[in-house]
């Protein structure tokens, strides 16, 4: 036959475990662990430790049921982790004991209390989420992009201005100001299929009829100073495509609005400043931000990149 341990709690040095402590030795238990915490510390030495002296056959004494979990969910979890050890529970105040029949079937109703309010608290939040959102409310972080930052970048990429002096006066990241100015595709998340390609050609200069002023991809010439300062901006981000002709491997292309990928984007953003290359095809879709496709990390290693414990750019 095993043993019965005691496990007493107090919330404040001033309060006295002296009555628990008698209630324990009167149930028959030989020793007895104390702990001077609140019940919702999870992290308990003495309630670790008597976990620990617990063998097969042993039961755990408590003098009431809050004594040891801070929460039923909580209680559920711990005293369900002592069956599976083949220990016993019994709580003085309330007469339950798993070791016997009816104890076990006040612990699975409690078992199902704990299921059903988990259902309900789940089913309010998607709820309250749900009329936030036909209200026109989302969650996430504000935007660091107001509507008068967006019409001063429009203003400025407009007049000329370098997209990352830009990004410096607004003081907001390249990446993010891009984003904003609506020159890249939204990020997908959800499986897609994968997309198809547009040519991709090196970034050095071309030669042939192509100018300087052309983009490097498809070719287009701006006719006019804005579309000119659109170009320069979106010439100023690197994409990053899966090679076509070499498995694993990585082709960093530019791109203008016209030849942009449509498909699954990820963007790479320095923890420093921000500003980072734009992931597509494939290697976005087995990327997510903080978190890069193998090929795409080799890149930003040889590139000057610092990809542990967080992504810095080689200006940082």
């Amino acid at each position: 036959m095993g043993e019965l341990l005691g496990y007493a709690r107090v919330s404040t040095l001033e309060q006295d475990a002296a009555l628990q402590h008698d209630a324990l030795s009167a149930a028959g238990c030989f020793r007895s662990w104390t702990d001077t915490a609140s019940g919702a510390i999870t992290d308990r030495p003495e309630l670790a430790a008597v976990m620990d002296a617990l063998r097969p056959g042993d039961t755990l004494v408590v003098w009431r049921l809050d004594r040891l979990g801070r929460s039923l969910p909580h209680l559920i979890e711990t005293v369900r982790g002592l069956a599976d050890r083949g220990i016993g529970f019994r709580s003085l105040q309330e007469a339950i004991d798993t070791t016997t029949p009816g104890g076990r079937l006040v612990f699975h109703i409690f078992g199902s209390l704990a299921e059903f309010e988990r259902d309900l608290i789940r089913e309010r939040t998607m709820a309250g989420l749900a009329a936030a959102r036909r209200r026109g409310r989302v969650g996430g972080r504000p935007t660091v992009m107001t509507a008068a930052k967006t019409k001063q970048a429009l203003r400025m990429v407009t007049a000329g201005t370098p997209l990352t002096e830009v990004a410096d006066v607004l003081g907001v990241s390249r990446t993010t100001l891009y984003r904003h100015l609506k020159t890249t595709p939204a990020v997908v998340t959800a499986p897609v299929v994968a997309p198809v390609l547009p040519p991709v050609v090196s970034v050095a200069p071309v030669v042939g009829e192509r100018s300087g002023r052309s983009c490097p991809s498809c070719g287009l010439e701006p006719s006019t100073r804005q579309e000119a300062a659109q170009l320069r901006a979106d010439l100023a981000v690197r994409w990053l495509h899966p090679d076509p002709t070499t498995p694993g491997a990585v082709v960093e292309a530019r791109h203008c609005r016209t030849c942009q990928p449509r498909g699954a984007v990820v963007d790479v953003e320095c923890t420093r400043c921000g500003d980072g290359p734009i992931i597509t095809g494939a290697l976005a879709e087995d990327s997510a931000p903080g978190s890069v496709a193998y090929p795409a990390r080799r890149w930003l290693v040889a590139a000057g990149w610092v990809t542990a414990p967080e992504l810095v750019c080689p200006e940082h």
